[in-house]
């Protein structure tokens, strides 16, 4: 019987799927033959001949299609200028949820660092900003726009203090601190930032230019002696500055 089922289909017509059930039936108390598993084998490999092309073509086509999307999307995000980028961002902010604050005044810069880190915390909220005394009594009044807009007012001022910056008052530049690292103080004002600029807040004028430039992927850099407040570096590279040759400046030093 597996004989005759197994010569009932010629090479020439391939394997049928009837055959191949009357095999698998008649042989599943004996187990599958080395005939069965090559028949198996050879409809197994018609399968992927046929069918494994398309599938790589159409992952290549998928591939090549979101790739083409992307381009698209960072062209167009290329021609937009930086004020249309913020208003963009602007539009995504849900009116209908907020991300609360509770700043007492006398600590503007713990009451912001307890609101960002809050697991409730998201960028695409609106912010609802509570102003409250030493005594933890809040002040009246409805949050329509106006304490949210002094909030960021005067945590643009406490980050301009915060010891991850250095350097003149309106021309600071990011140094290392390492419990700021340890904290994570240098995304958290990044963070605090973007959201500032997004909601309508200021943004960081207190930032060297240079800094900026080299952010935002510019090579220009034009700092001078001035901007180093350590006054025995400033000293030193003065001194560097002022020498006429080499042999005046070791005499110096």
């Amino acid at each position: 019987l597996r004989n005759t089922a197994l010569t009932s289909s010629s090479p020439e017509r391939g394997v049928s799927h009837t055959d191949l059930e009357e095999v698998l039936l008649l042989d599943a108390e004996e187990g599958p033959s080395p005939s069965i598993r090559a028949m198996e084998t050879t409809c197994y490999s018609k399968y992927t001949e046929l069918y494994a092309p398309i599938v790589a073509e159409n992952q290549e086509d998928s591939s090549s299609e979101e790739g083409s999307t992307h381009s698209q999307r960072d062209a167009e995000m290329q021609q937009l200028s930086v004020s249309e980028v913020i208003a963009n961002l602007a539009l995504q902010i849900d009116r209908h949820s907020v991300s609360r604050f509770n700043i007492c005044r006398s600590d503007i810069w713990d009451g912001a660092v307890r609101g960002f880190k809050r697991s409730t915390f998201s960028a695409e909220k609106d912010l609802l900003v509570k102003f409250s005394d030493d005594g933890g009594r809040l002040e009246d009044g409805l949050d329509t726009g106006g304490p949210k807009r002094e909030f960021l007012s005067l945590l643009m001022k406490r980050l301009n203090q915060r010891p991850i910056f250095d350097g003149p008052e309106n021309r600071r530049y990011l140094v290392y601190n390492s419990t700021a690292i340890r904290e994570d103080e240098y995304g958290l004002a990044g963070k605090m930032i973007s959201v500032s600029i997004v909601h309508g807040g200021p943004g960081p004028n207190f930032l060297s230019e240079d800094l900026v430039n080299h952010i935002s992927g510019h090579s220009s850099f034009s700092a001078s002696i001035g901007d180093i407040t350590d006054e025995e570096m400033g000293k030193v590279l003065q001194q560097i500055e002022n020498a006429s040759s080499l042999e005046n400046l070791q005499d110096q030093m």
